[in-house]
């Protein structure tokens, strides 16, 4: 959910961006690479809405860039969070109530229409959807295995403590849809 600043409303899209700035200068590759590590798993902006935001936080105060000269490479610009951006950050995390956002799970809708198709489509999307979580699981526990446990990642594995058990939600609903629709098959 957006932000009322003084001067204007930051979206969630920024306030991740400015957090991730919080850990340290970034370019926009650097920001994409980070987001792909730790909060793309849950909030996933485009590449392009990436580069977007990133001059309008500099304008408006809350980032500073800087160019980079590189061998071999074009300059890159990187992007560090102010003073200000913090606040704005601080504002955001302490002040924003969460906004329920609306499911849209087209496997629950298949689900649901399902008498309309075959039940082995069905579990073999129910079968893809469990190995997507495996994957997911295992990704989580190979970063916590790789975390240096300080408490620079105290918070950050809170999130993933939440990927881990939605996760294992997902698998053993698989594991019981399975069930279900192997023996519904079978009569």
């Amino acid at each position: 959910m957006p932000v009322e600043t003084k001067t204007e409303t930051l979206t969630t899209t920024e306030c991740a961006v400015l957090g991730l700035l919080a850990r340290g200068p970034k370019s926009g590759y650097d920001l994409k690479k980070a987001i792909e590590r730790s909060v793309g798993y849950f909030w996933a902006p485009a590449k392009s809405q990436i580069y977007a935001v990133l001059p309008s936080l500099v304008e408006a105060g809350y980032a500073k860039s800087r160019k980079v000269a590189q061998v071999r490479r074009p300059d890159k610009q990187v992007y560090r969070i102010t003073a200000q951006g913090r606040a704005a950050l601080k504002r955001w995390i302490e002040e924003t109530p969460a906004a329920p956002t609306p499911d849209r799970n087209p496997l629950l809708l298949k689900i649901f229409l399902g008498e309309h198709a075959s039940a082995e489509v069905l579990l073999e999307q129910v079968r893809a959807r469990r190995v997507e979580m495996e994957r997911l699981k295992d990704e989580l526990d190979a970063i916590d295995e790789q975390a240096f446990g300080g408490s620079h990642d105290f918070f950050p594995q809170l999130t993933r403590m939440y990927g881990r058990r939605y996760a294992e939600a997902i698998i053993g609903w698989a594991d019981d849809v399975e069930r279900k629709l192997g023996a519904r098959r079978e009569r």
